[in-house]
Protein backbone atom coordinates (compact mmCIF):
# COMPACT_ATOMS: atom_id res chain seq x y z
CA UNK A 1 0.00 0.00 0.00
CA UNK A 2 1.46 3.40 -1.22
CA UNK A 3 0.48 6.60 0.93
CA UNK A 4 1.09 10.21 0.27
CA UNK A 5 1.03 12.97 3.66
CA UNK A 6 1.96 16.45 3.24
CA UNK A 7 1.42 19.77 5.10
CA UNK A 8 -0.94 22.74 3.53
CA UNK A 9 -0.61 26.40 4.56
CA UNK A 10 -21.80 20.84 12.70
CA UNK A 11 -25.48 19.72 13.14
CA UNK A 12 -27.15 19.85 16.22
CA UNK A 13 -27.48 16.24 17.55
CA UNK A 14 -26.39 15.69 21.18
CA UNK A 15 -24.40 12.91 21.71
CA UNK A 16 -23.67 11.04 25.40
CA UNK A 17 -20.24 11.04 26.15
CA UNK A 18 -18.67 8.42 28.61
CA UNK A 19 -15.38 8.27 29.18
CA UNK A 20 -13.16 6.92 32.05
CA UNK A 21 -11.87 9.92 33.88
CA UNK A 22 -9.26 8.44 36.12
CA UNK A 23 -5.40 7.75 34.55
CA UNK A 24 -4.33 4.07 35.74
CA UNK A 25 -0.97 3.11 34.95
CA UNK A 26 -0.22 0.78 32.18
CA UNK A 27 2.25 0.44 28.72
CA UNK A 28 0.94 2.44 26.02
CA UNK A 29 -2.01 0.75 24.47
CA UNK A 30 -3.59 3.03 21.40
CA UNK A 31 -2.70 7.01 21.25
CA UNK A 32 -3.49 9.35 18.76
CA UNK A 33 -2.86 8.89 15.68
CA UNK A 34 -1.41 6.63 13.45
CA UNK A 35 -1.33 5.70 10.03
CA UNK A 36 -3.55 2.75 8.99
CA UNK A 37 -3.58 -0.02 6.29
CA UNK A 38 -6.29 -1.78 5.66
CA UNK A 39 -5.58 -5.47 5.18
CA UNK A 40 -7.38 -9.01 6.16
CA UNK A 41 -10.77 -7.03 6.87
CA UNK A 42 -8.96 -5.32 9.61
CA UNK A 43 -7.13 -1.81 10.40
CA UNK A 44 -3.58 -2.23 10.81
CA UNK A 45 -1.16 0.69 12.61
CA UNK A 46 1.42 1.69 10.06
CA UNK A 47 4.72 1.27 11.70
CA UNK A 48 8.70 -0.16 11.04
CA UNK A 49 9.87 -3.26 11.94
CA UNK A 50 12.88 -2.28 12.96
CA UNK A 51 14.73 -5.61 13.65
CA UNK A 52 13.53 -6.47 9.82
CA UNK A 53 16.47 -4.86 7.88
CA UNK A 54 18.41 -1.45 8.72
CA UNK A 55 16.16 1.96 8.55
CA UNK A 56 18.04 4.54 6.96
CA UNK A 57 17.63 7.73 5.07
CA UNK A 58 19.08 8.85 2.29
CA UNK A 59 19.44 12.58 1.44
CA UNK A 60 19.81 14.23 -2.20
CA UNK A 61 21.61 17.77 -0.70
CA UNK A 62 21.37 19.08 -4.25
CA UNK A 63 18.98 22.13 -3.55
CA UNK A 64 17.34 24.97 -6.30
CA UNK A 65 17.56 28.77 -5.57
CA UNK A 66 14.60 28.03 -3.13
CA UNK A 67 16.41 26.96 -0.07
CA UNK A 68 18.39 29.67 1.56
CA UNK A 69 19.84 30.17 4.97
CA UNK A 70 23.11 29.50 7.33
CA UNK A 71 23.15 26.00 7.57
CA UNK A 72 23.27 22.90 5.57
CA UNK A 73 20.52 20.94 4.32
CA UNK A 74 22.12 18.00 5.73
CA UNK A 75 22.45 19.85 9.65
CA UNK A 76 18.50 20.03 9.61
CA UNK A 77 17.27 16.96 8.40
CA UNK A 78 19.60 15.28 11.01
CA UNK A 79 18.22 17.68 13.78
CA UNK A 80 14.98 16.70 12.95
CA UNK A 81 15.66 12.99 12.70
CA UNK A 82 17.04 13.92 16.65
CA UNK A 83 14.31 15.36 17.94
CA UNK A 84 12.15 12.40 17.16
CA UNK A 85 15.01 9.88 18.36
CA UNK A 86 15.14 11.99 21.63
CA UNK A 87 11.50 11.16 22.44
CA UNK A 88 11.10 9.60 25.96
CA UNK A 89 9.25 6.16 26.11
CA UNK A 90 9.79 5.62 22.60
CA UNK A 91 12.58 2.98 20.95
CA UNK A 92 13.12 4.07 17.62
CA UNK A 93 16.90 2.89 15.45
CA UNK A 94 17.24 4.92 12.27
CA UNK A 95 20.20 6.50 11.22
CA UNK A 96 22.09 8.15 7.85
CA UNK A 97 22.27 6.11 5.19
CA UNK A 98 24.48 6.91 1.52
CA UNK A 99 24.23 10.14 0.21
CA UNK A 100 21.98 9.55 -3.43
CA UNK A 101 22.19 11.03 -6.43
CA UNK A 102 17.96 9.79 -7.11
CA UNK A 103 15.82 12.39 -8.42
CA UNK A 104 11.62 10.31 -8.12
CA UNK A 105 10.76 9.40 -5.31
CA UNK A 106 9.86 5.05 -5.34
CA UNK A 107 9.67 1.74 -4.00
CA UNK A 108 12.76 1.17 -4.27
CA UNK A 109 14.65 0.68 -1.11
CA UNK A 110 15.48 3.91 -0.68
CA UNK A 111 14.55 6.08 1.76
CA UNK A 112 14.93 9.17 -0.18
CA UNK A 113 15.38 12.55 1.27
CA UNK A 114 14.88 15.21 -1.98
CA UNK A 115 14.66 18.65 -2.45
CA UNK A 116 14.85 18.50 -6.34
CA UNK A 117 12.81 15.81 -7.51
CA UNK A 118 9.24 16.26 -8.92
CA UNK A 119 6.04 15.83 -6.75
CA UNK A 120 2.32 16.53 -7.46
CA UNK A 121 2.34 19.82 -5.85
CA UNK A 122 0.35 21.24 -8.99
CA UNK A 123 -2.95 20.33 -6.60
CA UNK A 124 -2.37 22.57 -3.89
CA UNK A 125 0.18 24.90 -4.21
CA UNK A 126 0.14 25.85 -0.61
CA UNK A 127 1.35 22.26 -0.15
CA UNK A 128 4.94 22.33 1.86
CA UNK A 129 6.55 19.09 1.39
CA UNK A 130 4.69 14.84 0.96
CA UNK A 131 5.67 12.04 2.61
CA UNK A 132 4.91 8.89 0.58
CA UNK A 133 4.87 5.32 2.13
CA UNK A 134 5.12 1.95 1.34
CA UNK A 135 3.63 -0.08 3.70
CA UNK A 136 2.79 -4.12 3.66
CA UNK A 137 -0.88 -4.95 2.67
CA UNK A 138 -0.02 -8.83 4.02
CA UNK A 139 2.88 -10.69 5.38
CA UNK A 140 5.48 -11.63 2.93
CA UNK A 141 5.62 -9.25 0.54
CA UNK A 142 9.06 -8.19 -0.70
CA UNK A 143 10.82 -5.10 1.55
CA UNK A 144 13.30 -4.48 -1.25
CA UNK A 145 15.81 -5.61 1.46
CA UNK A 146 16.16 -8.62 1.10
CA UNK A 147 13.68 -10.45 2.67
CA UNK A 148 9.72 -10.04 3.11
CA UNK A 149 7.19 -8.25 5.42
CA UNK A 150 5.92 -9.79 8.83
CA UNK A 151 3.00 -8.40 9.33
CA UNK A 152 0.50 -6.15 7.71
CA UNK A 153 1.23 -1.87 8.07
CA UNK A 154 4.88 -2.75 8.26
CA UNK A 155 6.49 0.30 6.64
CA UNK A 156 8.86 -0.98 3.72
CA UNK A 157 9.85 2.64 2.47
CA UNK A 158 9.03 6.23 3.11
CA UNK A 159 10.52 9.10 0.55
CA UNK A 160 10.61 12.87 1.52
CA UNK A 161 9.69 15.56 -1.27
CA UNK A 162 10.10 19.39 -0.77
CA UNK A 163 8.23 21.75 -3.34
CA UNK A 164 10.87 23.28 -5.44
CA UNK A 165 8.22 25.95 -5.65
CA UNK A 166 8.25 26.83 -1.81
CA UNK A 167 10.66 29.35 -0.47
CA UNK A 168 12.67 27.60 2.55
CA UNK A 169 15.00 28.79 4.90
CA UNK A 170 17.64 26.64 6.91
CA UNK A 171 18.25 29.31 9.30
CA UNK A 172 18.66 33.42 9.34
CA UNK A 173 15.74 33.65 6.93
CA UNK A 174 12.63 34.98 6.75
CA UNK A 175 11.25 32.58 4.51
CA UNK A 176 9.65 28.93 5.82
CA UNK A 177 11.49 27.35 8.28
CA UNK A 178 12.63 24.10 6.82
CA UNK A 179 13.12 22.17 10.35
CA UNK A 180 9.54 22.80 11.13
CA UNK A 181 8.48 21.21 7.64
CA UNK A 182 11.38 18.33 8.41
CA UNK A 183 10.01 17.50 11.31
CA UNK A 184 6.45 17.05 10.42
CA UNK A 185 7.73 14.89 7.83
CA UNK A 186 9.60 12.62 9.35
CA UNK A 187 6.81 12.31 11.90
CA UNK A 188 4.66 10.71 8.81
CA UNK A 189 7.89 8.78 8.21
CA UNK A 190 7.29 6.97 11.20
CA UNK A 191 4.13 6.28 10.71
CA UNK A 192 2.50 8.92 12.17
CA UNK A 193 -0.91 10.91 10.70
CA UNK A 194 -2.32 14.64 11.22
CA UNK A 195 -3.07 15.73 14.54
CA UNK A 196 -5.95 17.88 15.10
CA UNK A 197 -3.62 18.89 18.83
CA UNK A 198 -3.15 22.61 17.25
CA UNK A 199 0.42 22.80 19.39
CA UNK A 200 1.49 19.68 17.77
CA UNK A 201 4.21 18.82 15.69
CA UNK A 202 1.88 16.61 13.81
CA UNK A 203 -1.02 19.14 12.82
CA UNK A 204 -1.62 19.82 9.50
CA UNK A 205 -0.92 23.94 9.09
CA UNK A 206 2.65 24.68 9.35
CA UNK A 207 3.56 27.36 11.97
CA UNK A 208 6.00 29.84 11.36
CA UNK A 209 8.81 27.64 13.32
CA UNK A 210 7.81 24.85 15.74
CA UNK A 211 11.05 22.25 16.19
CA UNK A 212 10.66 20.82 19.65
CA UNK A 213 7.47 17.73 20.11
CA UNK A 214 4.24 18.74 21.83
CA UNK A 215 2.80 15.74 24.24
CA UNK A 216 0.40 14.29 21.81
CA UNK A 217 3.37 13.61 19.11
CA UNK A 218 5.37 11.47 21.68
CA UNK A 219 2.78 9.82 22.79
CA UNK A 220 1.89 8.64 19.50
CA UNK A 221 5.33 7.95 18.76
CA UNK A 222 5.46 5.99 22.24
CA UNK A 223 2.26 3.81 21.23
CA UNK A 224 4.30 2.93 17.66
CA UNK A 225 7.47 2.18 19.36
CA UNK A 226 7.37 1.53 22.91
CA UNK A 227 10.08 1.32 25.50
CA UNK A 228 10.32 -1.90 27.48
CA UNK A 229 10.73 -0.13 30.25
CA UNK A 230 9.17 3.71 30.11
CA UNK A 231 11.70 6.79 31.03
CA UNK A 232 8.63 8.04 32.87
CA UNK A 233 5.27 6.23 33.90
CA UNK A 234 2.04 6.75 32.03
CA UNK A 235 -1.22 5.88 31.79
CA UNK A 236 -4.54 5.17 29.45
CA UNK A 237 -8.08 7.18 29.06
CA UNK A 238 -10.58 5.00 27.38
CA UNK A 239 -14.48 5.48 26.86
CA UNK A 240 -17.15 5.41 24.60
CA UNK A 241 -18.60 8.24 22.23
CA UNK A 242 -22.19 7.63 21.33
CA UNK A 243 -25.23 9.66 19.87
CA UNK A 244 -28.42 9.62 22.06
CA UNK A 245 -29.90 7.18 19.72
CA UNK A 246 -27.10 5.00 21.30
CA UNK A 247 -25.45 4.03 17.99
CA UNK A 248 -21.24 4.64 18.49
CA UNK A 249 -19.92 7.78 17.12
CA UNK A 250 -17.19 6.82 14.43
CA UNK A 251 -13.77 9.38 14.03
CA UNK A 252 -15.21 11.83 17.18
CA UNK A 253 -11.74 13.69 18.14
CA UNK A 254 -11.12 13.01 21.89
CA UNK A 255 -8.41 14.44 23.81
CA UNK A 256 -7.42 14.63 27.11
CA UNK A 257 -6.35 18.40 28.34
CA UNK A 258 -4.47 18.32 31.66
CA UNK A 259 -6.09 20.63 34.60
CA UNK A 260 -3.00 21.26 36.63
CA UNK A 261 0.73 23.17 35.65
CA UNK A 262 2.48 19.78 36.24
CA UNK A 263 5.08 19.44 33.46
CA UNK A 264 4.19 16.94 31.64
CA UNK A 265 7.38 15.16 29.72
CA UNK A 266 8.94 17.54 30.57
CA UNK A 267 12.52 18.63 29.20
CA UNK A 268 12.25 19.77 25.29
CA UNK A 269 8.38 18.23 24.95
CA UNK A 270 6.15 21.25 25.04
CA UNK A 271 3.23 20.39 27.31
CA UNK A 272 -0.05 19.84 24.71
CA UNK A 273 -3.44 17.85 24.85
CA UNK A 274 -3.19 14.49 24.07
CA UNK A 275 -5.99 12.38 21.89
CA UNK A 276 -7.00 10.02 19.71
CA UNK A 277 -10.42 9.08 17.23
CA UNK A 278 -13.34 6.63 18.12
CA UNK A 279 -13.57 3.57 16.00
CA UNK A 280 -16.66 2.48 14.21
CA UNK A 281 -18.08 1.34 17.32
CA UNK A 282 -17.81 4.71 18.99
CA UNK A 283 -15.22 3.17 21.62
CA UNK A 284 -11.20 5.27 22.14
CA UNK A 285 -8.32 4.62 24.22
CA UNK A 286 -5.54 7.85 25.25
CA UNK A 287 -2.64 6.12 26.02
CA UNK A 288 0.64 7.42 26.73
CA UNK A 289 -0.77 10.05 29.48
CA UNK A 290 1.75 10.93 32.05
CA UNK A 291 0.20 10.90 35.19
CA UNK A 292 -2.07 14.19 35.69
CA UNK A 293 -6.09 15.19 35.99
CA UNK A 294 -7.40 15.97 32.69
CA UNK A 295 -10.22 17.27 30.91
CA UNK A 296 -11.58 14.94 28.27
CA UNK A 297 -13.81 16.35 25.85
CA UNK A 298 -15.17 14.88 22.39
CA UNK A 299 -15.56 17.10 19.17
CA UNK A 300 -16.28 17.02 15.70
CA UNK A 301 -13.94 16.72 13.16
CA UNK A 302 -15.54 19.84 11.23
CA UNK A 303 -12.74 22.52 10.59
CA UNK A 304 -10.01 23.68 10.92
CA UNK A 305 -9.05 20.20 10.77
CA UNK A 306 -11.35 17.70 8.81
CA UNK A 307 -11.51 14.45 7.12
CA UNK A 308 -9.49 15.40 4.39
CA UNK A 309 -6.55 15.66 6.51
CA UNK A 310 -6.67 12.18 7.58
CA UNK A 311 -7.97 10.55 4.24
CA UNK A 312 -6.94 7.33 5.32
CA UNK A 313 -8.11 6.86 8.37
CA UNK A 314 -12.19 6.45 7.29
CA UNK A 315 -11.08 3.81 4.96
CA UNK A 316 -8.71 1.73 6.95
CA UNK A 317 -11.72 1.00 9.27
CA UNK A 318 -14.10 0.75 5.99
CA UNK A 319 -15.97 3.61 6.30
CA UNK A 320 -16.33 6.16 3.54
CA UNK A 321 -15.35 9.45 6.47
CA UNK A 322 -15.60 10.22 9.82
CA UNK A 323 -18.82 11.60 11.66
CA UNK A 324 -19.16 14.79 12.33
CA UNK A 325 -23.25 15.27 13.15
CA UNK A 326 -22.67 16.22 16.69
CA UNK A 327 -21.77 18.89 19.22
CA UNK A 328 -18.40 19.14 21.54
CA UNK A 329 -18.85 17.57 25.03
CA UNK A 330 -16.54 17.79 27.72
CA UNK A 331 -16.13 16.20 31.18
Amino acid sequence: MSRISGIPRRALLAILFMGVLGVVLSVPAFSYLPMFTRGQGAAHQDHWDFNAFPVTWSLNSTTHANISGTRSVGDVIQASFATWQAAPNASISVSPGPASTLTAAGFDGVNLICFVCAGDFSTNADTLAVTLTTSSDVPGQNTKHGGTSTFTGQLIDADILFNPNTQFTTGGGSAQDLQTIATHEIGHFFGLDHSPVVRAVMYPFAPNSLITLGSDDVAGLSLLYPKTTQDLPTGIVSGTVRFTSGGGVFGAHVFADSSTNSASFGGNVRKTPISSLTNPDGTYSISGLPIDSYVITAEPLDQPVDDSNISGFASAFAQSAVQTNFNTRWH
